[in-house]
């Protein structure tokens, strides 16, 4: 019971917050009376869940990252509840020292960027594929629909372990093909693991961009095309001044979505490497991030990088939307 009693006493601090604000809520709705307040009033649980579990860990994250927590201050953390202040000391580290054992900060996102453009270039040009495939199909197009989407679908633990058992050295599926072929068996998870992770991650995002293009593609009224053939336009040219254009306001979010999900994706890299000694030579950003709260005690110091992979992904999400225009379609 005693490792129960953190857990229940946070449920119960949830539970009389939202309690509380209903109550106030509640004395403002009978006292104002205006036409929003039971809007208000019935929207507050789902702001009250939002503010304890997220605004309270992301404001407690820019205090750690400006005071000093490890292992060698933890204890007088514990003991007196305050922290050394640092200022800026824990930022100026993220992009002058490793956050790994051997491996920069600079080389991480440079390998994180690459990363990010690989994946969800093939995302994008798999699920376009895939898309215009499906968009042509007539009979079946549903069943077709749910088997793609099955490895996005299912939980990622899962579709990673599943498919990281095909790239092992001797019983992998992959392996036992190329010695059909009679090629030698390659070492994919010790020897290639960026290159294994990025294979598995491409088959893993490729279903989720197709539905969300195909969404679009059914959107598209088939008089374009028709008008376009009449013009004697190619199939190419239907799909670079039709298909293209008109799927923009879909394809944009989702790109935007589709990179901030890659770049944040740990778990394909941990599950893939994480039980093959950890290398670091497949390690990105958000990986070493992990490692160096959870394998090398440097707390405040992981709150300041993951506040400087916010601060880069929020600049990415603003510019590329902003030079897409893809938050036209929100409006």
């Amino acid at each position: 019971m005693s490792a129960l009693g953190p857990v229940a006493g946070f449920l119960a601090l949830i539970a009389l917050a939202v309690a509380a604000l209903e109550l106030v809520l509640a004395g403002v709705f009978k006292l104002t009376r205006t036409k929003h307040s039971l809007a208000y009033m019935l929207l507050a649980p789902a702001f009250a869940g939002l503010a304890i579990l997220i605004l309270y860990p992301l404001a407690y994250e820019v205090y750690l990252a400006f005071h000093d927590l490890k292992l060698t201050t933890i204890m007088d953390w514990r003991r007196t509840g305050h922290l050394p202040f640092v200022g800026f000391k824990h930022f100026i580290a993220v992009f002058t020292s490793s956050p790994l054992s051997g491996v920069t900060f600079w080389r991480l996102l440079l390998r994180t960027i690459g990363w990010t453009i690989l994946n969800v270039s093939f995302h994008v040009a798999g699920g376009m594929a895939l898309a215009l495939l499906l968009n042509r199909v007539k009979w079946g197009r549903g069943a077709y629909r749910t088997f793609l989407v099955i490895p996005w679908a299912m939980p990622q633990v899962v579709a990673v372990l599943a498919l990281r058992g095909e790239f092992h050295s001797q019983y992998g599926f992959i392996n036992i093909v190329l010695g059909r072929l009679g090629l030698a068996p390659v070492q994919w998870l010790s020897a290639h693991p960026f290159l294994t992770c990025s294979l598995i991650n491409i088959w893993l995002g490729i279903p989720f961009m197709m539905v969300v293009i195909l969404g679009g593609l059914q959107s598209i009224s088939q008089h374009y095309y028709d008008a376009a053939a009449i013009d004697g336009a190619s199939a190419f040219q239907q799909f670079r001044l039709i298909t293209v254009p008109l799927i923009r306001p879909v394809l944009a979010p989702a790109v935007t979505l589709g990179a901030v999900w890659t770049f944040n994706n740990i778990n394909v890299i941990y599950l893939v490497t994480g039980q093959a000694g950890g290398t670091e030579d497949a390690d990105i950003l958000v990986s070493a991030l992990y490692k160096s709260a959870f394998t090398y005690y440097r707390y405040s110091y992981s709150a300041a990088l993951a506040l400087v992979i916010f601060a880069l992904l929020f600049a990415f999400s603003t510019v590329w939307m902003k030079a897409t225009k893809g938050a036209d379609s929100v409006h």
